[in-house]
């Protein structure tokens, strides 16, 4: 449904590490994850990102997100956006 993210992103929980490629599995990881509390206006963002300049965003929205909530390994180099 939604175009491969540019930059695949390892998030990591509980010790164990996934690699999300796509709006997709960022939206499935949010949803299945207790962090969707904090992301219901997140996850409305992803799931309308139909133009790929929405997708783009709502991914940097997403790894911004993720980041905050410390998903990212610390040995992730950041993006400046």
């Amino acid at each position: 449904m939604y175009e491969a993210a540019r930059r695949p992103l390892k998030v990591c929980v509980d010790g164990s590490c996934i690699v999300l490629r796509s709006l997709d599995d960022a939206i499935g990881f949010v949803r299945s994850h207790p962090v969707r509390e904090h992301a219901e206006m997140l996850l409305d963002q992803m799931e309308a990102a139909r133009l790929p300049d929405l997708q783009r965003r709502a991914w940097v929205a997403f790894e911004t997100f993720a980041d905050a909530m410390r998903l990212v390994p610390a040995d992730t180099p950041r993006r400046l956006m």
